[in-house]
């Protein structure tokens, strides 16, 4: 199995001498059969292993023990190892996500940090042919383009996946051999996970109908990677014709960086305030409609920051406007508006369009530091807010008015913004830490649409410190342990001039 491995990693050219890599080991089979491949691979290639264990904090006492095991493996090995927890159930709840959503975002973000902490060049992932079998069919059941078909990548940047060439019984098989131990996740079993549902039901009953289904299912995903690939260079070569970024029809160009993040299917972080991009429909018509397909979801790409929530629907309306009347548009996710012209189509992000996947505004117009001390006027309001900060003693009466409010100033994380609502903010609706989304505050509270999306707010990151004029949140109220008060004045007078 170690030369089927080695095979694997020359194709993909994974490694090199002197690699230092990240490895995630969460205790199970997979992770631990990973570990082993490379501690067999790290002399003839000369690599660092530093072992990070992500507690999901979930499990309890299990987790603890997962841990343990992980950090006892790499003792007796001799391997760094760094154990990090993580309240994934606060995360998914506080940020609208599933459990398995949650978790897989703050494992890479987690390896990534360490990944800059001990100066690594690479991350190692456990994912073996079980689970990109299981990712093609997730991605099949939602509806994705053919990027989703692929499955999991063996090298993306700088992550390798050294196990993607092997089924979950060739692993067992190793771990068996070797008399090498390892823990079952008690997750896994359950039918509580989309994951599970197609891992143990789906995927069982095909192994009856064929017995190399998985492998079948693998290899149908490595075909269309082929496919993929060719699609994005012929992409690449029509989108310096066909898109244009801005208002200028007639500069064919779109810049270089912006074409390789494309090509990459990486995901450009930070979308423009306001962007524009042109689909040039003369050109656009030279192409075959799966080059056709492909440049429009670069463009939804380019202005929205990401793929997510942009469906094949989405794709098609704008397709279709090649052949409608001049000012016909149609309305997409993120505030994009997709309009006719006369010779081209025209992608336009208004940060003020509401009509993105969630119904709160994308972006703020209002955003400004909250002077602590001192006044704060609010844009385009005759109102200012008066901070100053105040040692708590005992006996001191807590204001109950509107206008005057107290905080805890030392339970402040982050820099305190005054803006306007954004996609995942919450308020803390009790002494036990409950949350509630902003969003649903505003409608239990039956405030009007058009008041949410111009409510001014006092917000540490995500976390809504005061609705100001209304509630405050319950996790910065002033209490026993409280040292300083952060008071703030709601006030109409006018800062003198």
């Amino acid at each position: 199995m170690i030369n089927k491995i080695k095979q694997y990693i020359s194709k993909y050219n994974m490694l090199e001498k002197g690699d230092q890599i990240i490895v995630g080991v969460s205790g199970g089979a997979d992770s631990v059969c990973l570990f082993h491949v490379l501690m067999e691979l790290s002399e003839s290639y000369g690599l660092t292993l530093f072992v990070i264990h992500v507690n999901h904090g979930i499990r309890g006492e299990e987790a603890d023990r997962d841990e343990e095991f992980v950090r006892c493996l790499c003792k007796e090995r001799g391997v760094s190892f760094t154990a990090v927890c993580k309240d994934i159930p606060f995360m998914a709840k506080t940020q609208g996500l599933s459990l398995e959503e949650a978790g897989r975002i703050t494992r890479y973000e987690v390896f990534n940090q360490y990944l800059n902490a001990y100066k690594c060049n690479k991350i190692a992932i456990a994912h073996n042919k079980n689970d990109n079998a299981e990712t093609i069919l997730f991605n099949l059941f939602r509806g994705s383009a053919l990027t989703g078909l692929t499955g999991i990548n063996p090298v993306r940047g700088n992550i390798i996946r050294p196990l993607l060439c092997l089924e979950r019984q060739e692993i067992e098989a190793y771990l068996s051999n070797r008399s090498a131990g390892y823990l079952d996740d008690s997750t896994n079993f359950t039918l509580d996970y989309t994951r599970n549902k197609i891992r143990h039901g789906i995927l069982k009953n095909a192994a009856e109908v064929n017995k190399q289904a998985v492998g079948h299912i693998s290899g149908a995903g490595d075909s269309l990677m082929e496919i993929e690939a060719f699609v994005e260079k012929m992409t690449l070569k029509a989108m310096d014709r066909v898109l244009v970024r801005g208002n200028n029809v007639k500069r064919y160009h779109f810049p270089k960086e912006d074409m390789n993040s494309f090509v990459n299917n990486t995901e450009i972080k930070e979308a423009p305030p306001q962007g524009k991009v042109q689909l040039l429909t003369e050109e656009l018509l030279k192409e075959d409609i799966v080059i056709q397909k492909e440049l429009v979801r670069k463009a939804l790409s380019f202005l929205s920051g990401s793929l997510k929530d942009l469906e094949a629907v989405h794709v098609t309306a704008v397709l279709d406007l090649v052949c409608k009347q001049t000012g016909k548009r149609v309305n997409l996710p993120y505030g994009i508006t997709a309009v006719k012209e006369y010779n081209h189509i025209s992608l336009v992000r208004d940060k003020k369009n509401s009509s993105c996947v969630d119904t709160s505004p994308p972006d703020n117009e209002l955003k400004q530091e909250l002077n602590i001390p001192g006044r704060t006027p609010l844009p385009d309001r005759e109102i200012s807010l008066i901070t100053e900060v105040l040692n708590y003693k005992k006996n001191m009466i807590i204001p109950q008015n509107l206008y005057t409010k107290w905080f805890d100033y030392d339970k402040i994380k982050d820099t305190v913004l005054i803006r306007k609502r954004k996609q995942g903010d919450y308020l803390c609706i009790d002494a036990k830490g409950s949350t509630k989304k902003l969003k649903a505050y505003f409608i239990d509270e039956k405030v009007p649409r058009q008041i949410r999306d111009v409510q001014p707010l006092l917000a540490d990151g995500s976390h809504i410190i005061w609705v100001i004029g209304g509630r405050i949140s319950e996790a910065y109220k002033v209490d026993e342990n409280t040292k300083r008060i952060l008071q703030i004045k709601l006030t109409e007078e006018k800062e003198n001039e």
